[in-house]
């Protein structure tokens, strides 16, 4: 009996270990990029790109993850060619995407304060809740919590859909507000597979929106708003997962995204460091499967907080760099 225990636990072991195991690291991979571009917002340029993806990130990756990874701009895309391009697979899982997702505009307080405490509290430590809220459960419950978060976490989301991104002169369009939340994504790039889009990245110039039921506490403390979505991805080769990155919050002054310090301008080489240690950081959920921790802040797997990328940047060049501490053993923000 004892043996048969044994031979169950080796193999349970065996098993999990095989799905965290890294790649090979004498092999040259290649990671593939598209980007979606609204127009009327802020973005990044081509030579930005050539200096992230052609200069900075290779050696980058290679000295501190292992990886020899040729970068590869596969095509840029406008946002309303993709979600046209895209409309059919969003049609077939329509079902998985109104699921979970809240209609922010048409969607009362009290009803968004029930899904907050249901499905993005509920499972939080009351360590988290007190790091993420300043929760205090002798003086308030969590249904008062929920309750308090969600006129703020709505009219957050409502601020940035209704004012004018950049030059932008009119709305956004209903037809493709859905590009904008989080959960549009989740659906499309969890099942993407189409062969004119085999990326591993999709980064894209457009903010992104936590308006989905189970939407990570973390970023409703942040006012509803998400940078990067790390998705399970059975149809691509290597890391089976995909990325997508909004720039938004690294290029905007909105402030909405601002320090805690106030906005801090910066240069354009600096701001495209920080944004290549950001990707290098992505790139180590993909490959190495690390996870995001906050026990450490000297490290390239530290938090970063209420969006503050000078602040996080500045912990991880300044000092030495310390090692993760997590393996990934599955994608969190899947939701096959």
């Amino acid at each position: 009996m004892k043996k048969i225990f044994l031979l169950t636990l080796i193999f349970i072991l065996f098993s999990c270990n095989k799905t965290i195991k890294p790649l090979n690291k004498n092999k040259e991979y290649i990671v593939n990029i598209t980007y979606v571009k609204d127009n009327s917002i802020v973005s990044l340029n081509p030579s930005d790109f050539f200096y992230i993806f052609n200069s900075k990130l290779p050696l980058l990756t290679y000295n501190i993850l292992g990886y020899k990874i040729r970068y590869v701009l596969k095509e840029g895309i406008s946002a309303e060619d993709f979600y046209k391009n895209n409309r059919k697979l969003l049609n077939n899982n329509i079902e998985l995407f109104k699921r979970d997702y809240i209609d922010i505009k048409k969607t009362s307080n009290d009803v968004l304060a029930k899904n907050i405490l249901y499905y993005s509290l509920s499972n939080e430590t009351y360590s988290s809740l007190k790091t993420l809220f300043n929760y205090n459960s002798s003086t308030t419950s969590l249904e008062e919590l929920a309750s308090n978060i969600a006129p703020t976490f709505k009219q957050n989301i409502l601020t940035l859909w209704n004012t004018p991104l950049q030059d932008r002169k009119k709305l956004l369009r209903d037809d493709i507000v859905a590009m904008y939340t989080a959960q549009y994504w989740r659906v499309i790039g969890s099942d993407l597979k189409d062969s004119k889009i085999d990326s591993h990245i999709i980064i894209v110039n457009i903010p992104i929106t936590a308006n989905y039921k189970g939407a990570d506490a973390k970023a409703i403390s942040e006012g509803g708003f998400i940078d990067r979505l790390v998705l399970e991805n059975e149809n691509i080769e290597n890391t089976k997962s995909l990325a997508v990155i909004s720039t938004y919050p690294f290029l905007s002054n909105n402030k909405l995204f601002a320090s805690q310090r106030g906005v801090v301008k910066i240069d354009s080489k600096t701001l495209n460091d920080i944004f290549s240690y950001y990707m290098l950081q992505t790139v180590a959920m993909m490959f190495n499967k690390y996870d995001i921790h906050i026990e450490e802040k000297h490290s390239i797997m530290s938090e970063v907080k209420n969006f503050d990328y000078i602040d996080w940047y500045n912990n991880i060049i300044n000092y030495e760099l310390r090692a993760p501490y997590k393996g990934l053993k599955y994608y969190k923000d899947s939701i096959k």
